[in-house]
């Protein structure tokens, strides 16, 4: 019988066949490469700010990885990274996601970069029951690159100092990154996984940024 099936298949279908390992070979390693990048910048996240990591093992052989969480306290502060395993509004695209406490649990805000793109990123920019109109700070630079919603405009504007407009200005609209504050947690999601020392660098230099802002709004 294996004689027979041998003698039926032509050296074209050996090549397909050859192919078709080749490539389900080369998508494992590919998947093994990004996931291995993505662990070592979350080991150094971890170790930058003293968290535990959270690793799940591979599965299916190694086909399916899921992406590292850091998750603990720094400077007397819940905080996390995590990369959400959905697509964003149902698109392929991934974010990766730092959580930090605020004890200031009655604001509520939502920053994105300003324009088109920026409105649609807002997730209760309507005027209407549920949503808030667009509050501006004066500063006319920072108005143009930064759309605000907020329950609480006087808390802003006392936590946004000049120094902390002009980081979110330059910083929102070129990472095209977000920030939501509710329930007591400050998010702050940006397109994208930490898989180089660039990006990682950028998520340390939030953390820092955003538990100034957190003293801040919290009187």
């Amino acid at each position: 019988m294996l004689g027979l099936l041998s003698r039926c298949m032509t050296n074209e279908h050996y090549t397909l066949i050859l192919l078709f390992i080749a490539c389900i070979a080369g998508f494992w390693i590919i998947l093994k490469f990004s996931s291995g990048r993505i662990s070592a910048q979350y080991r150094l996240l971890a170790e930058r700010f003293d968290l535990e990591l959270d690793q799940p093992p591979a599965r299916f052989g190694g086909f399916v990885r899921k992406d590292p969480a850091a998750y603990g306290q720094y400077r007397g502060r819940e905080i996390s990274f995590s990369a959400p395993g959905k697509g964003i509004k149902g698109s392929r695209q991934s974010e990766s996601v730092l959580k930090l406490e605020l004890r200031n649990r009655r604001l509520t805000a939502q920053l994105a970069p300003a324009g088109f793109l920026g409105g649609l990123s807002q997730r209760d920019h309507n005027t209407g029951k549920q949503g808030r109109t667009r509050w501006k700070s004066g500063d006319e630079t920072f108005d143009q690159a930064v759309d605000i919603r907020t329950n609480d405009p006087s808390t802003l504007a006392a936590a946004l100092t000049d120094e902390k407009r002009a980081w979110l200005a330059g910083n929102l609209k070129r990472s095209k990154a977000s920030i939501y504050i509710g329930d007591g947690v400050i998010a702050y999601a940006k397109l994208g996984l930490i898989a180089d020392d660039a990006t990682r660098q950028k998520f340390e230099e939030t953390v820092e940024f955003l538990c100034e802002f957190a003293e801040t709004a919290e009187g």
